[in-house]
């Protein structure tokens, strides 16, 4: 018993640093952008230390010797998903995910080699169930992340519609309309602020239009934005109409938003019932039978001790 206790205390540590493990991942790319303009404009030559270099390229070079076509291609999808569009990511993360689950599976059981020489079936079993829920802790991490951005782009894209169609309202072409609104929603729309930003600069460069609106719509990475992306390129090359469109698509995506709470709403409703099941019924049943119970056990009790001194007198 203190043994199964010992692994469920190490169980939830583990847990506790794959979560804590994750906001930091948050808090760095979040910082990201501040990093490099200091080391730009106050320390130019100054690169990044040759540990984390030397680090993140033994993962990579992991990954790809572990990593198959078939989950290559999965996974590629689900990173640029959650806005990690570098072509290295699938690799350090892939090597990233066999390596945690390696470490957990030694500091399970070298310990014990160590001090006894051998190591026991079941906590060999043991320790490879951890390492299992430690790997699958990473996809159930990232497919977190890949939610929490798609319902922050959908909080985003109306505003960022918003301000396209006043935009386009005053006369301007398409591609100077997305430069406005890419250069003036930074604070408010973060994250289309990044995408609308990266599509701008490669449109600069020579970037085709339908390629880079192509590239724009896999990043936004939900059905909204990709319709977002298809009528401007169908504006550019074939001309119409598109405040009314961009208008339809803003209502449509106020919905959706609107349908998703009131999912979430339901699902805490079926929550808040479950709780009550585990946590209220049984304190109520103990309050109303136990009473009757308690009746019932002194009065057998008493019936009890009754017998018995009827068998002791003669």
């Amino acid at each position: 018993m203190p043994q199964l206790l010992t692994w469920i205390g190490s169980l939830l540590l583990v847990a506790g640093g794959v979560l804590v493990l994750h906001l930091g991942l948050r808090e760095y790319a979040a910082d990201r952008v501040l990093t490099q303009r200091f080391r730009q404009f106050v320390a130019p030559r100054f690169g990044a230390p040759k540990f984390t270099a030397w680090v993140m390229g033994g993962l990579e070079w992991l990954g790809r010797k572990v990593t198959g076509a078939g989950p290559l291609k999965e996974l590629q999808g689900l990173l640029l998903q959650a806005g990690l569009s570098n072509p290295a990511a699938p690799f350090i993360f892939s090597g990233l995910r066999l390596a945690a689950t390696l470490a957990v599976i030694a500091a399970a059981l070298l310990p014990t080699y160590l001090r006894q020489g051998a190591v026991k079936a079941e906590d060999a079993g043991l320790a490879v169930f951890i390492a299992f829920i430690v790997y699958r802790a990473f996809t159930i991490l990232l497919k977190a992340r890949i939610e929490i951005r798609q319902r922050e782009i959908r909080r985003e894209l109306p505003y960022v519609l918003d301000l396209v169609l006043m935009v386009l309202d005053s006369g301007v072409s398409i591609d100077q309309a997305l430069q406005h609104v890419g250069a003036h929603i930074g604070r408010v729309a973060p994250i289309c602020d990044g995408l609308l930003g990266r599509y701008n600069m490669e449109t600069t460069e020579g970037v085709p239009y339908d390629l880079a609106l192509d590239r724009l719509a896999a990043r936004l990475a939900i059905p909204e934005g990709r319709d977002f992306a298809g009528l401007l390129k169908q504006n550019l090359y074939q001309g119409g109409e598109l405040n009314p469109p961009l208008k339809r698509l803003a209502a449509d995506i106020g919905e959706t938003r609107l349908a998703t709470a009131r999912e979430a709403m339901g699902r805490k409703s079926v929550l808040l019932t479950l709780v009550m099941l585990v946590f209220f019924m049984p304190v109520l049943m103990i309050a109303l039978a136990g009473p009757a119970v308690s009746e019932i056990v002194t009065t057998l009790g008493n019936v009890a001790h009754d017998m018995q001194n009827q068998r002791i007198k003669p």
